[in-house]
């Protein structure tokens, strides 16, 4: 009874974080969201409201594969070693879901970003916040080396991605790097990521 109550609990938190990328990996699931799955079948077209335990059982069926399958009996094993298979095993699982979700998003984030915006990050993680007037010349020194790929993208915009990731905030006109900047930049350190990037 824990076990499914746990089980239950992991799977919806993890499709909540990772339902994009899901979708991706399962072209037969249109969309996951609370309460509802909507399939791309002939015998399912529609929107069908299901309880919780019904949505997890249906994602269950529909994200079935061998690999998963194995992966599963890993983490069980796991678990079985540290005598964590009850309730007591969710906050565990959250936890590693919640780690695992970051990893993600900070590849992501690392596959787009330019070398430039690196820089920047640096700078800022070991200075006092900046005006973004002050911060211009990581950019500048970017668009200079690489004068086709800033073509058109504006400062604001380089600026943008930033606080758009949530690596940087602006604080009555100062830049600053946020909580989730600096864990960027030790994910790269700790990952053996490079810093010298195009950009």
């Amino acid at each position: 009874m824990y076990m499914a109550i746990a089980v239950t609990v992991i799977i919806i938190a993890f499709f909540i974080i990772f339902h994009r990328q899901i979708i991706g990996l399962f072209p037969r699931v249109k969309s996951i969201g609370k309460g509802l799955v909507v399939l791309d079948s002939d015998q399912q077209k529609s929107k069908t409201e299901v309880d919780p335990q019904k949505e997890a059982e249906s994602l269950m069926r529909q994200l079935d594969s061998v690999l998963i399958r194995e992966t599963e009996d890993i983490i069980r094993g796991e678990l079985g070693k540290k005598n964590l298979l009850g309730t007591e095993a969710v906050p565990v699982l959250i936890r590693y879901v919640a780690a695992l979700s970051i990893a993600y998003s900070f590849s992501e984030v690392y596959r787009i970003i330019w070398g430039s915006q690196l820089n920047l990050l640096d700078y800022i993680n070991s200075q006092r916040p900046q005006p973004s007037e002050a911060l211009k010349v990581f950019y500048n020194s970017g668009a200079m080396q690489y004068p086709l790929i800033y073509s058109g993208y504006s400062f604001e915009q380089w600026l943008g991605f930033l606080k758009d990731q949530l690596l940087i905030r602006e604080d009555g006109g100062l830049i600053n790097i946020t909580i989730r900047g600096r864990e960027f930049l030790t994910y790269l350190t700790t990952t053996g990521l490079t810093r010298n990037k195009i950009g």
